[in-house]
This record gives C-alpha cells, sequence and structure tokens, in this order.
C-alpha cells in the first residue's frame, strides 16, 4: 500500500472517529424545554405550600462567595452521580442573578417577593411575624437558585433555601432525577443552617 493510500485510509479513520465521536453527547435542549423543566424542579419543592408560596424574586447565584470553580468543586464532591453538563449548566445559568417570571406554572399560588421589600421588613426584630401579615396564608420564604441541567434534561441542580423566620433557616444544593417523567431528589445536602 502506497503512503497516499495509508494517508487516505487515516483521514478516512479519522472522519469516521469524530463522527462517531460527535454523536454521544446530545445537544443542548432548546430554551422553552429548559424553563419548562426548570418550572417542574421548582414546582417540586412548592408542592407542600399551605397557602401561597413565597419566593424571592431575585434568584440566588452564590451563598457563601465561592468563585465558579469552587462551586463547581463543592458540587462534584457532595454529589456522586453528578453530570459535567450539569453542573457546567449551574454554574453557567447562576454567573449573574436573575428574575424570576411571575407567569410561572408552578402548580401553587405564588407569590414573588422583591429584595427591596424583603430587605425593608427583615430589619424588624419580629420580621417572621410581619411577612405573615403581609402575606396571609404564607410562612417563610423560598429561595431559588436557577437549575442547571444534563443535555438531556433528566438530571437537575438546584439551590434551595428556606427561611420560616430570624434564625430558622436551611439552603442545600439538590441533585435531581427525572424518573417517569417526575423530578425526584437523588441526593441532597446541607449548605448552610440557622
Amino acid at each position: 500500500m502506497s503512503i497516499r493510500s495509508l494517508k487516505k485510509v487515516a483521514m478516512g479513520l479519522l472522519a469516521i472517529n469524530f463522527l462517531a465521536c460527535s454523536t454521544l453527547v446530545p445537544a443542548p435542549a432548546p430554551a422553552a424545554d429548559i424553563e419548562k423543566e426548570e418550572q417542574a424542579v421548582y414546582s417540586f419543592f412548592l408542592a407542600a405550600s399551605k397557602g401561597p408560596a413565597l419566593i424571592l424574586q431575585e434568584t440566588s447565584t452564590n451563598i457563601s462567595e465561592l468563585t465558579p470553580q469552587e462551586v463547581k468543586e463543592q458540587i462534584k464532591g457532595s454529589f456522586k452521580s453528578v453530570s459535567n453538563e450539569a453542573v457546567n449548566s449551574y454554574v453557567e445559568r447562576n454567573a449573574q442573578p436573575s428574575q424570576l417570571s411571575p407567569n410561572m406554572d408552578l402548580g401553587v399560588d405564588y407569590i414573588l417577593l422583591p429584595m427591596d421589600q424583603l430587605a425593608e421588613i427583615t430589619r424588624q426584630p419580629n420580621w417572621g411575624e410581619l411577612l405573615t401579615e403581609k402575606y396571609p396564608g404564607s410562612y417563610g420564604y423560598t429561595i431559588f437558585s436557577r437549575v442547571g441541567f444534563n443535555n438531556t434534561l433528566d438530571q437537575a441542580v438546584v439551590y434551595v433555601g428556606s427561611v420560616d423566620g430570624p434564625m430558622m433557616g436551611a439552603g442545600y444544593y439538590y441533585l435531581m432525577e427525572k424518573q417517569n417523567g417526575e423530578w425526584i431528589i437523588k441526593e441532597e445536602v446541607m449548605v448552610w443552617i440557622s
């Protein structure tokens, strides 16, 4: 076989290998699908709400001032089966705070609480009572990050904080998995408590 023929065979094998490898990782899902699944993840955590769920309007991006690389390491170190796609998506989607939409379909009644209103209320020593008075039927408030997904939208990473009153709250990272069309908690790790 000539050198020219060997080069053609080698180039052909490289092309086949490239095509085979490029089909192993699915393309990222469309934005509308991601938003729908993000709302489904949020719904999971609000399903037990007895009154209107009170949700901080601004998403949490970094609860402990970690760098993006430190957040990646913390999540990967906390969850055995987390995919790199979900971790990278989580970090990218939480690079900046964002405002949750008042048009989300969460399956429960909810109120988005602006940060300035929360700050005004929490300056008071009895702010837990004041919050309940201002938003009857609610009990404390929930903080969400944006949700990071793998490309097939069947694994998710999310931060959720729940604050019921002064010195009564906790925050967790959750690794979620979609099974039979429903999101479930696969693993969780507490990152703060008060």
